[in-house]
């Protein structure tokens, strides 16, 4: 059976890697263990489906937050941002629309927010066509969404790839398991409440010895 292990990730070189989204604890880690040489698509936003940001890859990104597709939900957090879903990817923005210059019915910042989309868009794309080794970093998914990611970065990545998938787990260690997928390393972590997401441990385990050329 296929199993990549953790273990081999952190024994290879990447060019990029990148998030896949949840939420933004994979990027905000990422950076910190300096991971990151460029911002991803969905660094910064709230993307709970795989399914629809596999949708969104096979896409190659197009029209993510396309005005038409918004609608607004609510505030973000303590207040300072507002939080836009793109109804067709199910894709929230968390960070991109402050409240001091936009409202529920009236997003001044719109443009410019789509702007900074389509240049990460078009970095990211530029990047699976020219990187010799990309890892994707992505929390929760099922085997089934895990399988489909696979299939659609085949498509798109036109040298190596590998994906670290983090599933939730009630347990307080990390632990492998085997999916019998071939590109795909499955983490069962318990980092998915609000109460861990910030547990540098838990991240140190998961991040410390990856290398970024």
């Amino acid at each position: 059976m296929n199993m990549v292990t953790l273990n081999e990730l952190k024994s290879k070189q990447y060019d990029m890697i990148y998030s896949l989204g949840y939420n933004c604890f994979p990027g905000i880690y990422m950076k910190k263990y300096s991971l990151r040489k460029q911002a991803g698509v969905i660094d910064w936003c709230i993307s709970i489906s795989l399914s629809h940001v596999n949708q969104l890859l096979k896409n190659r990104c197009k029209d993510l937050f396309l005005y038409e597709h918004l609608t607004y939900i609510s505030s973000f957090g303590d207040g300072s941002t507002l939080r836009l879903r793109d109804k067709v990817y199910q894709i929230d923005s968390a960070h991109d629309f402050p409240s001091s210059i936009n409202t529920e019915n009236n997003w001044l910042s719109y443009n410019e927010v789509k702007e900074k989309y389509e240049r990460r868009t078009e970095r990211f794309l530029t990047s699976m066509e020219t990187s010799s080794c990309i890892l994707f970093i992505r929390m929760g998914g099922t085997y089934e969404e895990a399988k489909e990611l696979e299939h659609t970065l085949k498509g798109m990545v036109k040298s190596d790839f590998y994906i670290l998938l983090l599933t939730n787990s009630e347990k307080e260690l990390l632990s492998e398991a085997n999916w019998d997928l071939p590109y795909t390393c499955v983490l069962h972590a318990p980092i998915f409440s609000m109460d861990v997401l910030r547990d540098d441990k838990v991240w140190e385990e998961l991040l410390s010895g990856l290398v970024i050329k």
